[in-house]
Formats: C-alpha cells, sequence, structure tokens
C-alpha cells in the first residue's frame, strides 16, 4: 500500500477541548485499505483544544497533522483554506469533521472511496447523519424522507439539506477552491455546487456520522433572519457569477425564504415596501409551473411551509 495518502480530511476547530477528542477518535478509528490523513486547524484556541491535538499527533503520526493558527482567522475574516491545501496537493479526495462533530461508522471512508473509485461520473458521495442536541441523539432532518440510496445533481438536489458538511466526500479535481476569492462567501453550497456542475452526487442512507448542536456555535447565536439573509445573498452572488437555471432556482427559494421571515416576523411584518421588493425579486427569477407554487408559498407562514417541504419530499 503506498504512504501517498489518498484522502484529506480537513478539521478546523477552535476552543473545543470539550469535544476534539471524540472527533479525532472516529478518524482515526476508520478501517480503509488506502492511507489517509486529516489535517486539524486550531484558530489559535484559548483552551485546551492545542495540547489535546498535540496528543493525537504524538500518537497518530501517520494520520494527524496539525496547523496552529497565532491570530484567530475567523475574526478577522481570513481563509484558512491555505493550511488545508498546503496538505491535500497530492490527495485524490477530500472529506470534512468540524471539531465538535465525529463520526460514527469505521468503515464510513472506504464505504466512499469504493463508491467514487468504481462510479467515474460522480464526483461527490454524502450520507444521513445523526443530531446531538441537549444529551440526546436525534434523526437528521432527511432521515424519513430519504430512506433509499439516490443520485443527484445541483437541480435535482433537494431543498431540505443532503450534503451535510461532515458526510461528505468529493473529487479534489472537480473543485477549484482558490477561484473562490471571486465570491463574496466561501461556503460548503460552493463546494458542492462545482462538484455537481459536470458530474452527479449520490446519497446513502446509513447514518454514519453525528452533528453536535453547541449553544456556544458562532452560527447557533445568529438571528433566524440573518441566517435567512446570509443564505439569500450567497446565492444571489453565486448567480451573478453562475447564471444557470439551476441556481437561479436556489437563489429564488432563498428569497422567498428570506421574505418569509421578515413578513411572518414580529419585528419585520410591517416593512411592507422592503418585503415587497424581496417578494417581487423571487417572482422575477420564476422558471416554470413549479417556482409559481413555490413564490405562492412564501405568502405562508413559515411553519406550514417547512412542513410542506418535507411532505412532498422538496
Amino acid at each position: 500500500m503506498s504512504n501517498q495518502p489518498l484522502v484529506c480530511i480537513r478539521c478546523a476547530t477552535y476552543n473545543q477541548e470539550k469535544y476534539i477528542g471524540q472527533t479525532l477518535e472516529g478518524i482515526v478509528a476508520q478501517r480503509t485499505t488506502f492511507p489517509f490523513i486529516v489535517v486539524v486547524v486550531d484558530d489559535a484556541s484559548t483552551d485546551n483544544n492545542p495540547t489535546i491535538i498535540r496528543e493525537y499527533e504524538k500518537k497518530y503520526p501517520d494520520i494527524v497533522k496539525a496547523e496552529y493558527l497565532s491570530e484567530n482567522h475567523y475574526s478577522i475574516k481570513r481563509t484558512k483554506y491555505p493550511y488545508f491545501k498546503k496538505w491535500e496537493e497530492n490527495c485524490k479526495y477530500i472529506g470534512f469533521c468540524e471539531g465538535d462533530d465525529y463520526w460514527i461508522d469505521p468503515d464510513k471512508l472506504q464505504k466512499q472511496v469504493d463508491f467514487l473509485e468504481t462510479h467515474p461520473d460522480y464526483n461527490l458521495v454524502c450520507h444521513n447523519w445523526n443530531v446531538l442536541k441537549d444529551g440526546e441523539i436525534l434523526p437528521s432532518p432527511v432521515n424519513d424522507l430519504y430512506t433509499s440510496p439516490m443520485s443527484f445533481t445541483f437541480d435535482t438536489l433537494p431543498w431540505v439539506w443532503i450534503t451535510k458538511t461532515l458526510t461528505m466526500i468529493y473529487r479534489k479535481d472537480a473543485v477549484d477552491q482558490d477561484s473562490f476569492t471571486k465570491f463574496k462567501y466561501s461556503r460548503d453550497v460552493h463546494i458542492v455546487y462545482y462538484a455537481l456542475k459536470n458530474a452527479k452526487g449520490y446519497y446513502m442512507p446509513e447514518v454514519m456520522a453525528t452533528y453536535r448542536v453547541v449553544d456556544s456555535g458562532i452560527w447557533s447565536k445568529v438571528d433566524q433572519n440573518k441566517k435567512n439573509f446570509t443564505t439569500y445573498d450567497l446565492y444571489k452572488d453565486l448567480y451573478q457569477h453562475e447564471p444557470n437555471k439551476a441556481v437561479r432556482k436556489r437563489y429564488m427559494n432563498a428569497t422567498l425564504a428570506y421574505y418569509n421571515g421578515l413578513a411572518f416576523g414580529k419585528k419585520t411584518w410591517w416593512h411592507f415596501r422592503e418585503n415587497a421588493k424581496l417578494y417581487f425579486e423571487a417572482l422575477r427569477n420564476m422558471s416554470d409551473a413549479k417556482d409559481l407554487v413555490f413564490c405562492l408559498g412564501g405568502l405562508v407562514p413559515t411553519p406550514l411551509v417547512k412542513w410542506v417541504m418535507k411532505t412532498v419530499k422538496v
């Protein structure tokens, strides 16, 4: 077996001393017929996080590689990508596991790589996951929706997001992440889009990882309307650079979600003019009858919209 890693796992972490050990255990426990590495980038943690990572570096020197940043890159809005890139040069596949999530199937990597190795027309493989919240293991939002393996493209990718970052493995050559500097944001959406632009993705219904909901998480503290705005702005930006039907539909749906949250929010419902502009922005991006149904759904309270979306599996 060659010593050259076939897969590189990106693990970004900050002040996660409570969780990083479980994260790394799930990775080093992988049973594979090929070498792989996990690159842990510690974003200038102030707790015991770096000490724990160094222990794993020492115990698993062929697998665990680490970068310790002296300045918190999140706070200065600087990408951590270069610290991963230096280790990925000769790898064929890229995966993810944030420092508070963890894998629970020791054959996860092998299953995903086996599929990609035998299906050259696919660029990405993802799978089902659990959610750990308040000490309780819960099913993922897609658990009851997608119970069988399925292929998808960016055009057919469900709005209920199935490509959770900790579940993905993709072909590195399919995504030129150096080009992401043209975007306002650099998120997993961009990776998924470019991976699927000229190829297919594959979803495995097996639960092979656990996503941890942490109250101290930065994203969890963000107001829902601000989250909706970020998603809206992201797709608007993506559409400006990739003006095709599939991205336009995502842009339209994100606009509707942002509008819906504002239109039915206690503090924002009376902003009629601003809200109306958003709604008509969505209408301008309609391209078929299904889009019209979505736009009409934007006039319905959010909980009912979510129920409909899950019921009809969109």
